[in-house]
């Protein structure tokens, strides 16, 4: 009978502690993905890229895992690496967004490559969802752009 009082006792203390640790915030927030100037460049071939600024504040780290629009049959999260002076482009399977942190993506950096479906001409909006690993899903609304409007 002791050995189950002891487990109950242990239990209650660390369920005790750890409601102290949430209660007193030490525990963080999660991660808040927050998804901002939503941009496609207008296609001059068959693919073309989104860009997306994602900024997380919560205190816990986060990871971008897919991207969705019902306007492209695939969007892969790519990155530009340049390397002795040429540049190739690099697939990901995700995109770390830590705490704290604004992540931008550009045609120099990271984006993601989408294959439209059908024309895309600058001003019209396309709609996007971005997949986090802790945030879940963001929706958000692009705009078309010219190429070199950024």
């Amino acid at each position: 009978m002791s050995t189950v009082r002891a487990s109950l006792a242990a239990g209650a203390a660390a369920l005790a502690l750890l409601t102290a640790w949430t209660v007193t915030g030490r525990a963080g927030r999660p991660a808040r993905p927050q998804v901002t100037d939503a941009r496609v460049m207008a296609p001059t071939a068959a693919r073309t890229g989104a860009y997306f600024t994602v900024r997380n504040r919560g205190d816990q780290p986060d990871e971008l895992l897919a991207v969705r629009t019902p306007l492209s049959a695939s969007a892969m999260l790519s990155r530009h690496v340049y390397r002795d002076g040429a540049g190739r482009m690099e697939m990901l399977d995700r995109l770390a967004v830590p705490s704290h942190t604004t992540v931008r993506m550009t045609p120099a950096t990271v984006n993601v490559m989408i294959q439209p479906r059908e024309p895309l001409r600058a001003g019209r909006t396309v709609p996007f969802t971005l997949v986090f690993r802790h945030g879940g899903e963001v929706r958000v609304t692009a705009v078309v752009t010219p190429p070199g409007g950024g």
